[in-house]
């Protein structure tokens, strides 16, 4: 056998190739970018000479100011400036750590991307995969900045922002980076240079135009031709690049027009359509008009119904529901409108969104042409749209679901939630503005299992407005089911009277209606809070209570989490044999339902009832085949739970490294997917880890931390658990590894 060993510790985002033998434990996900490089295009740039000096000086190496702040008018051309002098500073080399691009949209209220919304692009765009995602902004910053902190100079540039609280948490730490960010105010951002841009001279905004149009057909002389054309043209756009670019683009379209005639027809638009005004000082709508005229029908329509996606971006499938055109049709009309600037690529393959300005401009057109009976069928095919996927969703991860459908798998399934997570609220809110409460009602309950997973930060807002939706139908059966699950996200937060208020709210409405099976639900719901609060006969009396309703109802699922909470009470009641026998007997249960998540609940449980009786090599083979069922369904939540246990398992047994190894990658999940609770788990863990390896003082730092963070948590056990070890460890470190190993260990 060879000594060769590959050791591999932190979070593996991509494939692994290791020579001799492979940890268990390695995770092996898809492969990160190398390189975060989600800056646009340099679509053209002219002017600005001394402004892209001056940005050029703040982003060279060395620079004691590590953010900038380009302000200005809308459309005044601060986005393009920016993007010129990062391809600048790329192809210079001064960020080899890659560049992050983040659009705020801050100007557009309906629109506007929260940080924790921003950070979450950036982590994604960083190799962090979705469900690694913290829901907290705090914790998405702390991972945030870890990750940069692990890179060379990373540019990140945010644009369009409005106020500091959309920059600030996006702000990287240390020297080496950069921070540029857009803004249309002077935002008081800390020690940031400021640059200010006003409008273009006549000479750069005709040097625009000529620029353009020449890109699209070198041989095209009209605006050297005609400069008094030329000139009145720019000065009809008011000088500014973004309406400049546009019709420039209308121009080169326009090969054969004469340009004083063209020149002419824009300035009269421009008297009549100024209603599209910022500042008072500066109308944009001209230039929009004047590409939109050229759109052909079906682009315009496109255009116009997209607008009524109330969410962040537009995907090729919610746009032909929309327009109700085929997909492979929708796609073709989002990439002629992209190509005309009046669309912008998002940060995904078929995902688009509109500037702030396009978007209003849009949705008065679609005002404008097209009467309420169109607008309102074609968000009443929007949120149907959404209904179906996410009910489809649903389906993948229900095992008692019928068939699944809309998507190929669950996978599949998961990657559409995670990528509409944020449409999903919006659209919601629209068609509770429409009256559509049987969608929203029906979208709250299908989100349960994936909230359940994810445990997204979405989940509470969106359950309140699907309660209010089912009270508005008056449907109390909709409504306790409701409750239910918006107690199960109270519940995931630790907020166990606001969870025991809408369960026992719950069973009163089912105890009304009659529904055997729901009020199961509901007592299984209530058991489980009792037993998170101590409350252990009223938890046993009330999950006896609910496993007889289920086998009265003939729900084997339902009887076998019934049977799965019974294991847990007598586990924490240290009557780890009858909670073995609940345990296997709601196994079976699972497997005959084929509950995967289930199944390795089950199996953690009997992990720890091992445990409880001294019997680690059973602990450990159950808790080895819990992991495996985690890893392969992606609940990365229980996934850091067995890890911790089976950490101690080892512990106990000598194996500190390998221990070690599993209380690391614990901490690390937890800290990803903002676990807090979990997180003061595997600190103490950790820590008498680190010190049965005889590392006392890396020892001495963890178990400070897990107190900290239990304390936060209110988990007094781990809290005190950690201060004896703390008190204790000078006495013992002498004595070695072997005192450590019998320190009571945290389960989870």
């Amino acid at each position: 056998m060879s000594d060769v060993h590959n050791e591999i510790s932190g979070t593996v985002f991509g494939p692994v190739l290791q020579v001799g033998r492979v940890d268990s434990l390695t995770v092996v996900r898809p492969a990160a970018p190398v390189t975060p490089a989600s800056l646009p295009v340099d679509a053209g740039f002219v002017g600005r000479a001394a402004e892209l000096a001056e940005l050029g000086d703040f982003l060279a190496p060395g620079g004691e100011r590590t953010a900038s702040a380009v302000v200005g008018l809308p459309g005044v051309g601060k986005t393009a400036l920016v993007i010129r002098a990062a391809h600048l500073a790329v192809g210079a080399g001064w960020f080899p750590g890659g560049v992050l691009f983040v659009d705020a949209q801050g100007y557009n209220d309906e629109q506007r991307l929260a940080a924790d919304g921003a950070l979450a692009s950036l982590l994604r765009a960083l190799g962090v995969p979705g469900e690694a995602i913290p829901p907290g902004q705090a914790d998405r910053e702390a991972l945030y900045r870890s990750q940069l902190a692990a890179r060379p100079p990373v540019l990140v540039v945010v644009d369009n922002a409005s106020s500091t609280d959309q920059v600030l948490p996006l702000r990287p730490a240390g020297q080496a980076h950069r921070l540029v960010l857009t803004s249309r105010d002077n935002l008081p951002v800390p020690g940031a240079r400021r640059i200010e841009l006003d409008v273009l001279t006549a000479a750069e905004a005709v040097a625009v135009l000529e620029d353009a149009v020449r890109a699209v057909d070198p041989g095209d002389d009209r605006i050297t031709a005609d400069p008094g054309a030329a000139g009145a043209l720019a000065e009809s756009c008011g000088f500014l690049p973004l309406a400049l670019r546009i019709v420039a683009e209308v121009v080169a379209d326009r090969r054969g027009e004469d340009l004083t005639r063209f020149a002419e027809a824009i300035t009269a638009a421009h008297d009549r359509l100024g209603e599209l005004a910022f500042d008072d000082s500066v109308d944009v709508r001209t230039a929009f008009n004047a590409s939109y005229g050229r759109l052909p029908a079906d682009q315009a329509r496109m255009f116009r119904l997209a607008a009524l996606h109330p969410g962040r971006t537009v995907t090729v499938a919610t746009a032909a529901a929309l327009t109700g055109a085929a997909p492979v049709d929708a796609r073709a009309l989002l990439v002629r409108l992209r190509r005309a600037h009046l669309v912008q690529g998002g940060v995904v393959a078929d995902e688009y969104r509109f500037h702030d300005l396009l978007r209003i401009y849009a949705a008065e057109r679609c005002a404008a042409v097209d009467d309420e009976q169109t607008r309102h069928a074609a968000e009443r095919a929007l949120v149907s749209h959404y209904a179906s996927h996410v009910k489809g969703v649903h389906s993948h991860l229900d095992p008692a679901a019928a068939e699944p459908v809309v998507f190929a798998d669950r996978l599949e399934a998961l990657a559409w939630f995670d990528g509409e997570l944020d449409n999903l609220l919006p659209v919601l809110e629209l068609a509770a503005r429409h009256r559509w409460h049987e969608d929203v009602r029906d979208v709250g309950h299908a989100s349960f299992r994936y909230f359940d997973l994810r445990r997204s930060a979405e989940w509470v807002p969106v359950d309140e407005l699907a309660l209010a939706s089912a009270r508005a139908l008056g449907d109390q059966a909709g409504e306790g089911r409701i409750l239910n699950g918006l107690g199960s996200a109270h519940h995931r937060l630790r907020r166990f009277d606001e969870a025991l208020a809408c369960f026992q709210a719950a069973l009163e409405l089912f105890r009304v209606s009659g529904s055997l099976r729901d009020q199961a639900h509901s007592l299984n719901n209530i058991a489980s809070t009792y037993a998170m609060t101590g409350r252990v006969d009223e938890a046993i009396r009330s999950v006896e209570r609910s496993a007889r309703a289920y086998r009265g109802a003939g729900d084997l699922d339902g009887e076998a989490r019934c049977l799965a909470n019974l294991g847990k009470v007598h586990n924490d009641s240290g009557e780890h044999a009858r909670s073995i026998e609940y345990y296997r007997g709601a196994l079976d249960l699972r497997r005959r339902v084929g509950d995967r998540v289930g199944e390795g609940a089950c199996l953690n449980g009997l992990g720890v009832a091992c445990d409880g009786l001294g019997r680690p090599d059973e602990a450990e083979g159950h808790y080895r085949e819990a992991l495996a069922v985690y890893r392969a369904t992606g609940d990365r939540h229980s996934e850091g739970q067995v890890l911790d246990n089976l950490g101690g398992t080892l512990r106990e047994t000598g194996r500190f490294d390998e221990a070690l190894r599993c209380h690391q990658r614990s901490l690390e999940i937890c800290q990803e997917i903002g676990d807090a609770h979990g997180e003061g788990f595997a600190l103490y863990n950790l820590g008498l880890a680190l010190g049965a390896l005889g590392r006392a003082e890396e020892a001495v730092d963890h178990l400070r931390r897990a107190v900290g963070r239990a304390e936060e948590t209110d988990n007094r056990a781990i809290a005190e658990s950690a201060r004896g070890a703390l008190l204790r460890i000078e006495a013992e470190r002498p004595a070695g590894r072997k005192r450590f190993r019998g320190w009571r260990r945290g389960r989870r």
